[in-house]
Parts: C-alpha cells; sequence; structure tokens
C-alpha cells in the first residue's frame, strides 16, 4: 500500500505506543516505516508540521531502549531535512538491534535447556539413590524452567515409574497430557502408573481434571473410557469410546472399550 500522511502519523503512533510496552523491534520498526513513507511522500504543510513532531517525539525516546542505548548511547536527534539519511541510518541500526535481541534470545534459551538438562540430571542421581524428596525437588525446578521442551514429562515420569515411583509419576504425566494431549506415550505411563497402583479412581479424576482444560481430545476420552471399564462403569465408559470414536475412528482401544461397555450395558 502505497504511504501517505496518515499511514505516516499511523506508523508513528504504533511507535509510541510500542515504546510504552517496552517493545524495542516495533518501535524502531515502526519508525523505519514511517521515515521511508516520509521520503517517498514528502508531506508539506501542516500535515509536515504535525509528523515533524511525531518523528521528535519517537527519536527523543530511543535512548531510553536498552539496546539502542547499547549501541548508540547519546541516542539519535531527528534534524528536520534529513530524513533520506535518518531512513538509511536507522534501517541499519534496526537491523543490529534485532540481530542482537536474536543472539541473547538463543543465549537464553540455551541457557535453559542447559537448567532443565542439569535438574534432570541431578534428579536421577538422587532417584539412584533412593532419594525421592531430592529428586522431585530437582525435577520440580526442571519443570519450572518448561517452555516448550515436548518430552520433559514423560521424560520425568518414566525415570520415577522405572524406579517404582508410580504413583509420584502421576504428577508429570498429567502436566504432559495438559500440554500435549495427542501424546500417545504420556498415556502408556499413565495406564502404568494407574494400573500398578490400581487407583483407577484417581486416574479417572486425573484424566476429568485434564479435560476441563483442554476440552475432548480423542486419546484422552479413550484413555478415560479405558480407566471408567476399569471401574466398572459401563454406561459412562461406553459415552468417553463413543466420543472418541467420533472425533478418531481409528482407535482401537476406544473400539475395544465400545464393544466391551455395549456387551455389559446390553445395547447395540
Amino acid at each position: 500500500m502505497k504511504p501517505t500522511g496518515k499511514t505516516i502519523r499511523e506508523d508513528l503512533g504504533r511507535a509510541k505506543a510500542a515504546y510504552a510496552k517496552n517493545d524495542e523491534s516495533r518501535v524502531l520498526r515502526c519508525l523505519v516505516q514511517a521515515l521511508a513513507g516520509f521520503v517517498q511522500v514528502k508531506p508539506f504543510g501542516p500535515e509536515r508540521t504535525t509528523i515533524e513532531g511525531l518523528f521528535r517525539d519517537v527519536f527523543a525516546s530511543l535512548a531510553k531502549l536498552p539496546h539502542v542505548a547499547a549501541l548508540v548511547p547519546k541516542g539519535v536527534p531527528y534534524v528536520k531535512g534529513q530524513e533520506q539519511k535518518l531512513a538509511t541510518y536507522m534501517a541499519a541500526l534496526y537491523k543490529k538491534v534485532e540481530e542482537e535481541i536474536r543472539r541473547e534470545t538463543l543465549e537464553a534459551m540455551r541457557a535453559r535447556k542447559l537448567r532443565i538438562d542439569q535438574f534432570v540430571i541431578k534428579g536421577q542421581k538422587f532417584l539412584d539413590e533412593g532419594n525421592l524428596l531430592e529428586a522431585q525437588r530437582n525435577f520440580r525446578s526442571a519443570v519450572e524452567e518448561f517452555v516448550d521442551e515436548k518430552g520433559l514429562f514423560p521424560l520425568i515420569a518414566s525415570k520415577l515409574i522405572d524406579a517404582g515411583h508410580h504413583k509420584a509419576s502421576l504428577e508429570y504425566v498429567k502436566r504432559a497430557i495438559e500440554e500435549y494431549p495427542d501424546n500417545s506415550r504420556a498415556y502408556d505411563f499413565f495406564m502404568t502408573a494407574v494400573a500398578t497402583t490400581k487407583d483407577f479412581e484417581g486416574g479417572e479424576k486425573l484424566l476429568r481434571d485434564v479435560l476441563k482444560k483442554t476440552g475432548e481430545q480423542p486419546l484422552l476420552l479413550a484413555t478415560l473410557a479405558k480407566v471408567l471399564a476399569g471401574l466398572e462403569k459401563w454406561v459412562e465408559a461406553r459415552e468417553a469410546a463413543e466420543k472418541a470414536l467420533a472425533l478418531d475412528p481409528r482407535l482401537d482401544m476406544a473400539k475395544k472399550v465400545l464393544a466391551l461397555a455395549r456387551k455389559k450395558t446390553g445395547s447395540a
């Protein structure tokens, strides 16, 4: 879309709004767009005066942006009539700031993942020593660092199950299902823990709690159907299996529970 005086003012307004939200990248991006538009449109009269006033406001805020201040400690002054040079300079500065933000983000991500690895390793060490309390403390510290590590919760659950702590594993199995309700591995661990502890009532409660957060998911409903069958709640088991198959007709577990539930309830 071709820039106009209005779009330039809007870009500068967005830059000021972004500054209020500490969004450095957006401040610079909007300012660069406004400068490029100004050079192309060459506004005049009262409109030019208004835009120049907005430029002064935005440029005055640049020195307060951390990444800009690190690169240009004294800030960048707005000079009337030098918009072409400012557009070129600010485009280059924007690129440098973006690169720095990406670098910091990558470093922060690597540091966070390293902390997760260290907590999990320490947790395993305490598990091997038979110290469940300290193992849990480290595993929970790892969980506090969670962002998008899909395998974290199943990993911790598997370690606890392998160590014979099936009940303790359910804390992480629940999070695994909540975060990724299509992860079949999480349901395998869930069924192992529930079958070993024989706490099908607790298993039902856990799954129903998850349902409140995730909504109806095929694997979740199929697993709930199996747990309900274990509790001999055949009507509820049939309903859960039917809902699961309505979402995914390929689920063998739901088919088996449905067939058994229909037989037990005498329904077709």
